[in-house]
């Protein structure tokens, strides 16, 4: 018995690395959708605003990170899309960043196609356009001084159906931002909701949370899908558990194991010197 416990002790820590690559890699792989994710107010705020808009409404997301931040943002920002199409909603797309339009371009494409929805009639691309804040208040004076045509066919943009009654930002029934820094969420309140009174959602990493959390309170968001987790709640609530699900097993096995990795030492410790002496 003791040199079993010695052997324990002694186990070769590349074994316990590749312990933990399995229990992270697996659930990736094939998602267990582990229970105990409780959904936020913050991240229902979002859902219920899209939840509520009438058909055929209208509204604008700007992908605001690069694929540095694609691992938090990409999946909440396919949820959203995933949700507003259901609902037969119309979607623009923009970003404000040099590093977004492919991304971008990716998920708004891949998400009408899940959707056999058409483009110029159901959504938009306006692609990328350089000036942070400036862009944002031009838009919210006059959208076609800032975007004069689409990114994908370069048409001007009053020739799509989607733009129909679209001149401004305020024509907009809901804006939503995926930010990863600057220009982002900050930048679409300063510049976009708190001057042209439109309502405005948001998603961001884990890092900005704390941070853009104060704004819910002021009720400058009306909601907030904060990382990894808020994305897995957003996919628990439109009942679509997809890379944020799995993401979010993976984390919770890991840290399992962690656990369980540290009680174990302690255990063989105390039996050793207290039951083996």
């Amino acid at each position: 018995m003791k040199n079993f416990f010695d052997k324990l002790l002694k186990l070769d820590r590349r074994i316990l690395f590749l312990l933990v690559v399995f229990v992270i890699v697996f659930p990736i792989f094939k998602p267990l959708k582990l229970p105990g994710i409780k959904i936020t107010d913050a991240v229902k705020g979002v859902y219920n605003t899209i939840e509520s808009l009438p058909e055929n409404s209208v509204i604008l997301v700007s992908f605001d990170f690069d694929p540095a931040s694609k691992p938090e943002l990409y999946p909440m920002a396919v949820a959203v899309l995933r949700h507003a199409f259901k609902k037969n909603l119309k979607v623009i797309g923009m970003t404000l960043w040099a590093t977004g339009p492919g991304i971008a371009d990716e998920i708004i494409t891949m998400t009408a196609r899940e959707y056999k929805k058409e483009y110029g009639k159901d959504y938009l691309y306006f692609g990328y356009q350089v000036g942070g804040y400036a862009v944002i208040t031009g838009m919210g004076t006059d959208i076609y001084k800032i975007f004069s045509k689409d990114a994908k066919k370069g048409s001007p943009l009053e020739t799509f159906p989607v733009m129909q009654g679209i001149k401004s930002l305020k024509n907009f029934a809901y804006v939503i931002d995926f930010g990863a820094g600057d220009p982002g969420i900050d930048t679409w309140i300063a510049y976009g909701a708190d001057k042209f009174g439109f309502k405005l959602g948001a998603g961001c990493t884990a890092v900005n949370e704390a941070p853009t959390r104060p704004y819910l309170q002021t009720k400058q968001l009306t909601g907030l899908i904060p990382a990894m987790k808020g994305a897995s709640e957003y996919e628990i609530l439109i009942k679509a558990p997809d890379k944020a699900s799995a993401g979010m097993d993976a984390i919770g096995l890991g840290h399992f194991l962690i656990l369980f990795l540290v009680i174990l030492a302690n255990v063989v410790l105390i039996v050793q010197k207290y039951l083996l002496t």
